[in-house]
């Protein structure tokens, strides 16, 4: 009776936490969405300018984004015991470690040019491509502002902060993005640069915004103390050691599942054009059904810190079969929308009969692969939630450039399945990882209990 009360409270916990972040989540998806919908309805030429640009971007701020997780995780447990005092330090470590990875990966996107040459690109897409990276690159240290803060602010259960933000950020973006897009009102006709400029000055927003959030809370004599927003030390390189080998885990499987969709993406653009706009409108769908599952398994991780914190292992059981309760429900919810409304979602993105017709000829294979590649997500969150970082990692790497991207190569060309086999190889994948990961949870488990932990 006292496990399934500890549940519910659990579950409300989760609930509330995943409503913002979830909001927060899919709003900033919505303004790459408008982006790209902007552009593309201007030029053609323009939107593979900013399409090649972002495949260069979505590395160059995702892999410090996944560094900087391990403010989000270390202050969470922090808070679950009580130190709340430590959650400013940790916050204020963060800060200075987000400027030293700011400095590298915007240098890095500032040599747009030369890198989309290297990649073999021709002069024209070259150029254009590397000028819209290059904007988009300025954007990087205001990007990492933003989310150190909004970790902090999750940490301390304050996830409405960056909702808010994000959904005045996509308002603002909606009224900038076409006037330097189209040079309306005597501005510029910049194009993809307009877009990408409307962009940054949405991140130079959000930045500001959170910030000015937290300088309020330092400014409260109470909310500063019980914080420690004033804590920051000079050895804040060492005394962050710990807090930046969760982000190392994080950061490499960013690259490993990112690696793996990049080269699946290959794969699918040898099987030709039509199929290669088919796996995009498929994996375009599937990625917004990945994201707001991630978000909730965000919200676990969150929660499973906390009980961490407080060294309770029936607090992490409950903040994982909680977890598992809503990510469930809100999968089989999405997938039963897609499998009964096909025409009207996948439509969205395409008029081509003949590609609404393979889409439905394989929506069952790709509802199954949606369903199997959001299982891991708990069980990870879970195991992030308790730092656990090296070994999940490993499987990770395993999982998504080792099983994955074999199953993808030997069903569609090996064994002639074409995007049904890429298709089926992506659930290969997430397959692994669920078992690898599920066994690593489930080893915890039991030593939690042989040593004692309640």
């Amino acid at each position: 009776m006292q496990n399934i009360e500890l549940i519910k409270r659990t579950l409300r916990e989760i609930l509330k936490l995943t409503l913002p972040i979830t909001t927060a989540f899919v709003a900033m998806g919505l303004m790459g969405i408008v982006d790209t919908m902007i552009v593309g309805h201007y030029h053609t030429d323009q939107l593979a300018y900013i399409g090649l640009a972002n495949s260069i971007f979505v590395l160059l701020f995702t892999i410090p984004i996944g560094l900087l997780q391990g403010v989000l995780i270390k202050s969470s447990q922090k808070f679950g015991a009580r130190k709340f005092h430590s959650c400013g330090k940790i916050y204020n470590e963060g800060r200075k470690y987000s400027m030293v990875l700011a400095v590298f990966f915007t240098t890095v996107g500032l040599f747009g040019e030369k890198l989309l040459t290297l990649m073999g690109q021709d002069a024209d897409l070259a150029y254009h491509g590397g000028r819209v990276l290059q904007i988009f690159s300025v954007s990087i240290p205001f990007i990492l502002i933003y989310v150190n803060c909004n970790f902090f602010l999750q940490s301390i259960k304050r996830p409405y902060v960056a909702m808010y933000a994000i959904l005045a950020a996509n308002i603002l973006n909606i009224m900038i993005n076409p006037v330097l897009v189209y040079g309306k009102f005597g501005f510029p006709e910049l194009g993809a640069c307009g877009s990408a400029t409307s962009t940054l000055i949405v991140r130079i927003f959000l930045a500001l915004y959170m910030v000015y959030y937290i300088r309020r809370m330092q400014k409260n004599p109470k909310l500063n103390k019980r914080f420690g927003l004033d804590r920051s030390y000079d050895t804040w390189w060492m005394d962050s050691k710990n807090t930046r080998k969760i982000g190392y885990g994080a950061a490499i499987t960013t690259v490993a599942t990112n690696g793996s969709f990049a080269i699946i993406s290959t794969f699918a653009g040898w099987l030709g054009a039509h199929t290669m706009a088919t796996y995009v409108i498929m994996i375009n769908v599937s990625s917004m059904v990945f994201m707001i599952c991630f978000s909730i398994s965000q919200a676990t991780s969150i929660v499973t810190a906390n009980a961490y914190g407080r060294k309770s292992a029936d607090g992490i059981l409950a903040a994982t079969i909680s977890g598992y309760v809503i990510s469930l429900s809100v999968i089989l919810s999405l997938i039963a929308l897609i499998y009964h409304f096909p025409t009207q979602i996948f439509g969205i993105f395409t008029s081509d009969q003949s590609v609404m017709t393979v889409i439905k000829a394989l929506i069952f294979y790709l509802l199954a692969d949606v369903f199997i590649d959001a299982l891991p997500l708990n069980i990870m969150g879970t195991l992030n939630g308790r730092s656990d970082v090296k070994i999940p990692t490993i499987f990770q790497i395993v999982s998504f450039l080792g099983v994955r991207i074999s199953a993808c190569y030997l069903l569609a060309f090996v064994y002639n399945l074409g995007l049904k086999g890429l298709i089926l190889g992506l659930a290969c994948g997430g397959f692994s990882s669920l078992v690898l990961n599920g066994g690593r949870y489930a080893y915890l488990r039991r030593r939690d209990k042989t040593e004692g932990l309640r």
